[in-house]
């Protein structure tokens, strides 16, 4: 379960990475399409669950207004099994979003979260990431602060193959009460 990033924002974020992209061709950037602010990652799922997970995304998303996100500082790890990632902290609207999660996880008994694993709020933006990428990165996130409205959650199919993640959108509930 995910918080897309509207199109004009990921479009922004694209743009404001364009240098950073430019000086590291061998990161993996996720493209537009494919920025948002997971929630609850499943995994595997029982495609069984999926109507009665997209029914309680809808009835969390009626309990939560829509609200401001704001990119902070960037963070990340370099390397590693599967070669790094790179993200943006939120410097704004953290709060909700982790709440947002913790009403999901609790929504649909996923045990993603407890006293010991709370919700980390991020965009992330690209795998594959040295540690030059990670501090050029970092010069662009002190500079550039990416802003956007998360007004809906969607519930994403994921299909993985040699091209990397696809994601289908299931199912899509706004944020507030229904009209």
């Amino acid at each position: 379960m995910a918080a897309p990033l509207p199109e004009s924002a990921a479009a922004r974020t694209w743009e404001a990475l364009a240098e950073v992209r430019i000086r590291h061709p061998h990161v993996r950037w996720l493209p537009p399409n494919k920025l948002h602010l997971t929630l609850v990652f499943l995994g595997s799922t029982d495609p069984s669950r999926l109507d009665a997970i997209a029914a309680a995304c809808g009835q969390v998303a009626a309990l939560h207004r829509p609200f401001e996100i704001a990119t902070g500082e960037a963070g990340g790890r370099a390397g590693g099994r599967r070669g790094g990632v790179a993200w943006l902290r939120l410097a704004e609207g953290g709060h909700e979003v982790a709440q947002l999660s913790l009403d999901l996880d609790n929504a649909i008994s996923s045990h993603t979260f407890d006293a010991e694993r709370a919700p980390r709020p991020h965009l992330t933006i690209a795998r594959g990431v040295s540690e030059s990428a990670l501090r050029d990165l970092g010069a662009v996130a002190k500079v550039v602060r990416l802003r956007w409205t998360v007004d809906r959650i969607v519930l994403f199919r994921s299909h993985t193959d040699a091209g990397g993640s696809r994601y289908e959108e299931f199912a899509s509930s706004r944020l507030g009460p229904a009209a």
